[in-house]
């Protein structure tokens, strides 16, 4: 189902009509700033994709001195933890303007998304595999329901605020060889483990937008 209604808003973004119309538009904030580019059908519905990206870093240092059993003496050490990520965050929708008055639009907005992400994970500036496995196997989606107005100042450019609800949807499965003894038997013995984590999250939201109609 939800492919589906991905086809079908990629075909709408990339039909052309007589009316066609393109736009463009950001949204600034505290959060994830976001920016997306639109095609109008007609007066009333605007398909758009857009682009969101988040970029972490994370650097832990610890220095001193222990004791080295194996050496039988006091050292000093140097521990360093490395970690940067990235969130690749495309997105694709419609805009429904359903009422105009004067110079005020109201509509309604759906839209989809899917994160990815890439990361990397050092210890004393050796690379781990920790994190590539867990993202290869993490699931991340979402969707926004909105309902917000457009001040049009000019036929070209609007101010616009829109609040509404999004769905948050991140899913991962692991699998792994557990080697365990057996008593009763006495041996060791292998199993496969099996975990699965699911997380749903539906907070609100609200962003102001700068769109261009040209």
């Amino acid at each position: 189902m939800k492919t589906r209604l991905l086809l079908l808003l990629a075909v709408m973004v990339l039909s052309i009509t007589t009316y066609g119309q393109f736009s463009f538009g950001v949204s600034p904030g505290f959060g994830l700033n976001s920016a997306y580019f639109g095609y109008s059908i007609n007066d009333k519905i605007v398909p758009f994709i857009g682009f969101q990206y988040l970029n972490a870093e994370y650097n832990y240092e610890e220095s001193g001195e222990r004791y080295n059993y194996d050496l039988n003496e006091v050292e000093s050490y140097l521990a360093k933890t490395e970690f940067s990520g990235h969130v690749f965050l495309p997105n694709i929708g419609v805009k429904y303007f359903f009422l105009k008055k004067n110079k005020i639009q109201t509509y309604s907005s759906l839209c989809f998304s899917k994160a990815f992400i890439t990361g990397k994970f050092q210890r004393n500036e050796t690379d781990t595999e920790e994190l590539d496995f867990y993202f290869e196997n993490m699931n991340m989606w979402g969707a926004e329901l909105g309902f917000g107005m457009e001040y049009f100042f000019d036929e070209n450019f609007s101010l616009g605020g829109e609040f509404g609800l999004r769905h948050i949807h991140i899913n991962s499965t692991e699998s792994y060889i557990y080697e365990f003894y057996n008593p009763n038997t006495d041996e060791f013995q292998e199993s496969t483990i099996e975990s699965e984590m699911k997380l749903n999250m539906n907070p609100t939201f609200s962003k102001i937008s700068l769109n261009f109609y040209f």
